[in-house]
């Protein structure tokens, strides 16, 4: 089937970008010497978890206990959930998918970890933790240094649990303004996590695994003495963002959502059928003056702003022979909150579909 038989808006995914930018990370963390864990809440998908262990990754990072469940029940066998569990329902439902895979929790608390102690003692197991901390993004996290050394060695009392090392997230590097900037971010991050984990290793206590990395700030990160893992996960598809922080180019971009032009109200505006319900608000606009997307192709189109099912497009003077009926790709902000809206995407190569996937994660937020 040729991908412009679709009907729209429709989710693409091109594998040939996928398999590129899978390689590329893969590559760095195989020059640096580190784990790859990719954060699979971009994609969503089993099918292309397996693509990157497959790859090399050693396992996956999810956001959510249902995530987590949707790659173990996609076969996935090495899971990390980087997202504290609190709660009885939550702490059931981790020991089952505990007993099926090898799964990794972060925490940031002794009371979290403490009920995940005790749940896993009643079910006569271990579960592996890592201690976060904040490197300055200021979201979870400790902060770094002797407050997490102080909270692991609570944790070496806890039965049931094992510590495995530490992680954080540099969420801070997406507000970098330029390379030099996001250079630095990234190796501050890693040089954090490094000391850290030297503080505990100093007192007796492992910290084996030194996870940290974000998609833009991996490629430093990954580089920093004492890193051993890193989690990126946007890199898969690229969006805007990547693009406007250097990460990634707009030819690295695999995700694009097929749109229909549906209205020519005015010479210079167009009307496509596809608004924040596909595309979502999250994000700035376009690094390169597009708006809220970039139109393949059309450098001289921006999505100038969007309802809830409508995409308002403003052309320039050479573009204006669009017409009612015509399609378009557009490149979205990004690309983890727009899987996060369809039941469905196709995966092409070239102009042809080789595949339907159900986006099984999509909607996991508990």
């Amino acid at each position: 089937m040729n991908k412009s038989e679709l009907d729209t808006p429709y989710v693409l995914i091109d594998l040939d970008a996928v398999d590129r930018n899978i390689a590329r990370m893969q590559d760095i963390a195989d020059r640096a010497g580190v784990s790859l864990r990719p954060h699979v809440k971009t994609h969503k998908l089993p099918v292309l978890a397996h693509k990157q262990i497959e790859a090399g990754a050693v396992g996956v990072t999810v956001a959510k206990l249902g995530e987590a469940e949707v790659m173990a029940a996609g076969g996935v066998r090495d899971i990390l959930i980087a997202y504290p569990i609190v709660g009885k329902q939550k702490l059931d439902r981790l020991i089952r998918l505990a007993k099926h895979v090898n799964v990794t929790v972060a925490v940031d608390s002794f009371a979290a970890a403490e009920a995940i102690s005790v749940a896993a003692m009643e079910a006569n197991m271990t579960i592996g933790v890592l201690v976060e901390f904040d490197c300055g993004f200021r979201r979870v996290g400790l902060e770094a240094g002797v407050p997490v050394l102080e909270l692991a060695m609570q944790l070496v009392q806890l039965p049931g649990i094992e510590i495995k090392g530490i992680m954080t997230f540099g969420g801070q590097a997406y507000q970098a303004a330029d390379e030099a900037e996001l250079r630095r971010i990234g190796r501050e991050e890693g040089q954090a996590a490094a000391d850290t984990a030297e503080l505990l290793n100093d007192e007796g206590i492992a910290a084996d695994i030194v996870s940290a990395g974000s998609s833009p700030g991996s490629q430093y990160t990954a580089f920093v003495q004492g890193v051993t893992e890193i989690r990126p996960g946007t890199y898969i598809f690229g969006d805007l963002m990547q693009v406007a922080l250097g990460a990634q180019l707009l030819e690295d971009c695999a995700l694009t959502v097929k749109v229909t032009v549906v209205s020519r109200p005015a010479p210079g505006r167009a009307v496509i059928d596809a608004g924040t319900k596909v595309f979502t608000s999250d994000g700035a606009a376009s690094p390169i003056g597009t708006g809220k997307g970039y139109v393949v192709g059309h450098p001289g189109i921006k999505l100038a702003w969007m309802s809830e099912e409508h995409g308002m497009l403003e052309l320039g003077e050479n573009e204006r022979s669009l017409a009612i009926g015509d399609t378009l790709e557009i490149i979205p902000v990004h690309c983890c909150a727009v899987m996060n809206m369809v039941d469905e995407v196709a995966a092409v190569r070239g102009e042809e579909i080789e595949a339907f996937w159900e986006v099984q994660g999509r909607g996991k937020s508990r």
